[in-house]
């Protein structure tokens, strides 16, 4: 049977919605921000007790214990092996499985990884030369595009030479075939290779995980009479990139956009970014193409809300349709709105915010028109004829719309607003949904099957609980924090970093906590990005339980970075006093050490003072708690000795 090697599976994952996936067999309910309840339909449950978590893209049952992921739910209730829920999944996903068993799939995985690697040094070959074009810099300044930002989106420059990148790629054991496959140069008629981006400000395109897989290239050549140059040019597809599959900046926005259960989708590069450097960052945009249905499914995940910014000519009105068309029939409502100066000139999100701040913009989407209103008023209604095609139109949207009582709701909607029969009856779906084909039931025949796909059944021992009554409560709430705030991972780097670690002490007094942070640290250090789903994964089963059970919550930024900070100092005060509590006085040496300790703790004690007294700022306080850590793990390794 075919077998699907790892990076398959968790891409198809990250697009799998399980909460869309096991309402395909039985209802379920929203239950707080982002879970759901329903009856377990492995065992005689009457009343729900099954929870779903799509962000974890997990379910568990709290009753009979049931649990797992989407391939696991629809292997259970299917009765089907391992790959069968794969291509199950898939199917409904609409997430094409690659051919196995053949050499030339080994050469493709082969060129993946050739690029990826391309890919990387290309974008740090391009970081480095924009510190070096005046030219360029300026450009970004009078875009207000601050350092930060550039580093954070990878922001570049490709200087204005034939074989700039090709020169330096090959330096680094590339040939220009290899630039030319990671569409990073262009073969001339003569038969010779040339960079493909020349004098451009370079932007990295990253998939989810933070992978580069391409680039856009905003020109910044004068112009020419009779010679115009795009002025946005794409890398073009390649096996690593499909640019029906990435969403540009969602790996940075996925987390603001869940906790917003709200998405705003706009057009350019620079919408985003300086949306997102002004402090609006549940935005995403598409990489060089129109929306597809492949980015409604994974937007799906996240949001349940889409804010569309349309531009108001022809061009605008039906791209906005189309959007409406893909997001609608995934659960994502969409809600319509367009920019304006005070003078009523259109404007796009990146001159809007930079001219108007965030705080404007957010006015803006309180306006935001809801679709059923917008198409209306985009449509001709005067007329009987005209009007019966409208509502025919809005019912097809509707008739796509996966969650039936979401299709109920706006079947009453429409029926109310335009006088019409509550019904769907003879209406065919703008975009009929697929449904999985069904698959054979196939029962294991021995352990050795199981064995296969890694589900060897067994009689478990009591599962080990987490002692929530022992856990302190600033301890859970820190670790959430983190979590719930993984734009805090950069800062908590600072202070739980390798010297942290390799001193072999214990910062939380909980083990369980103790053992979580660090695991969200290293694999935040190891990657770059936080994903949820992907760290729940790496979990031991204790740690998994820990993770579902912490609480929802929402900060309001920046009161998540006060609150790391003042945790942080009360939490390294703690533990002195643990270590302080454990030195025995009988020795000249032992009163030594507790003074020493003492000492320590008394400072760190007046910097809290004054920071509360309002006579330290944050930054300061924050900068001391970094500096403080060297001495204090001398202290503490000295009271160990």
């Amino acid at each position: 049977m075919p077998f699907y090697p790892d990076d398959v599976i968790q891409q198809l994952k990250s697009q799998a919605d399980i909460s869309l996936v096991i309402q395909q067999f039985l209802p379920l309910k929203r239950s707080g921000t982002n879970r759901f309840v329903g009856v377990c339909p492995f065992h005689d449950d009457h009343s729900p007790s099954m929870t779903v978590n799509p962000t974890l893209g997990i379910y568990k049952c709290f009753a009979c214990g049931a649990g797992g992921d989407v391939f696991k739910f629809v292997q259970e209730h299917e009765k089907i092996d391992f790959n069968g829920a794969v291509e199950w999944v898939a199917n409904f996903v609409g997430f094409s499985l690659p051919k196995f068993a053949s050499k030339e799939n080994a050469e493709v995985q082969e060129e993946k990884g050739m690029i990826r690697k391309l890919n990387e040094l290309a974008c740090n070959w391009f970081e480095q030369q924009l510190s070096l074009s005046e030219k360029a810099l300026e450009y970004l300044a009078k875009r207000n595009i601050s350092e930060q930002t550039r580093k954070q989106f990878h922001i570049g420059y490709a200087p204005d030479k034939r074989e700039g990148l090709i020169a330096y790629a090959a330096k680094n054991g590339f040939s220009p075939k290899d630039c030319l496959r990671a569409g990073l140069a262009v073969e001339k008629k003569n038969g010779g290779i040339d960079d493909k981006f020349r004098d451009r400000l370079m932007i990295a395109i990253q998939n989810q995980s933070g992978t580069v897989v391409a680039f856009g290239g905003r020109d910044l050549a004068p112009k020419q009479e009779g010679f115009e140059r795009p002025k946005y040019m794409n890398s073009p597809e390649t096996p690593l990139y499909n640019k029906s599959e990435i969403l540009f900046g969602l790996n940075h926005s996925r987390t603001a956009i869940a906790k917003e259960n709200a998405v705003i989708i706009v057009e350019g590069y620079f919408d985003l970014i300086s949306l997102y450097q002004g402090g609006v960052q549940n935005v995403v945009a598409a990489s060089g193409t129109a929306l597809t249905e492949f980015h409604a499914n994974i937007l799906a995940r996240y949001a349940k809300t889409a804010y569309l910014v349309f531009d108001g000519d022809e061009a605008g009105r039906k791209a906005t349709h189309r959007t409406i068309e893909i997001v609608l029939p995934k659960g994502i409502v969409p809600r319509i709105f367009a920019l304006s100066r005070p003078d009523g000139t259109k404007i796009d999100p990146d001159n809007f915010v930079n001219e108007q701040g965030a705080e404007a913009f957010h006015e803006q989407l309180k306006g935001a028109e809801d679709w059923l209103s917008y198409l209306s008023h985009n449509s001709d209604l005067q007329g009987i004829e005209d009007r019966a095609k409208f509502i025919t139109y809005v019912k097809s949207v509707v008739k796509s719309i996966q969650d039936k009582e979401l299709q109920n709701q706006y079947v009453e909607l429409i029926a109310e607003r335009f006088n019409t029969k509550p019904t769907l009856e003879g209406i065919q779906g703008i975009r009929p949904q697929k449904k999985p084909k069904a698959a054979a039931p196939q029962a294991p025949q021995d352990i050795a099957e199981y064995a296969e796909y890694g589900e060897v059944p067994q009689q478990s021992a009591e599962p080990e609980r987490v002692p929530w009554e022992l856990l302190s409560p600033l301890e859970v709430r820190f670790a959430n924090l983190l979590v719930r705030n993984p734009t805090l991972l950069d800062r908590a780097c600072e202070y739980f970093d390798v010297e942290l670690a390799a001193s072999g002490i214990q910062f939380f007094e909980s083990s369980i906590i103790d053992e979580f942070v660090n695991t969200v640290i290293a694999g935040y250090t190891e990657t770059g990005y936080f994903s949820p789903q992907t760290l729940y994964e790496q979990l031991s089963p204790l740690l998994k339980q820990f993770m579902e059970n912490l609480p929802e919550e929402t900060w309001t930024s920046p009161k998540e970075i006060y609150e790391f900070y003042e945790s942080l100092m009360v939490l390294n005060l703690r533990l002195c006093d643990r270590f302080r509590k454990g030195i025995a006085l009988d020795t000249p040496e032992g009163v030594q050490k507790r003074l020493d300790l003492n000492k320590f703790m008394q400072n760190m004690e007046k910097l809290y003072s004054l920071y509360k007294q309002g006579k330290l700022s944050l930054d300061a306080l924050a900068d001391q708690l970094i500096k403080s850590k060297q001495p204090l793990l001398h202290i503490l390794a000295a009271t160990q000795g």
